[in-house]
């Protein structure tokens, strides 16, 4: 199944993840360097991969906050 993803939703998909980087950034980031990150990220999200969006976004930035070590 291909899911269709709209502007309004990868804008609310942006501002969800934003608020997630500033929540479980362990060093702690600005505002404007998280809305940066949640574009990359919502950008680089396969949002066919059921397995994936089954996670859910705190996931997703949990995992990539991993990865990069903030």
């Amino acid at each position: 199944m291909t899911t269709q993803v709209t502007r309004p939703f990868l804008e609310f998909a942006e501002e969800e993840m934003t608020k997630q980087l500033l929540r479980f950034s362990k060093r702690g980031i600005k505002e404007e360097k998280a809305t940066k990150m949640a574009k990359e990220v919502v950008s680089n999200i396969d949002w066919n991969n059921s397995a994936l969006m089954h996670k859910g976004l705190s996931w997703i930035v949990k995992n990539y906050l991993e990865q990069i070590e903030v």
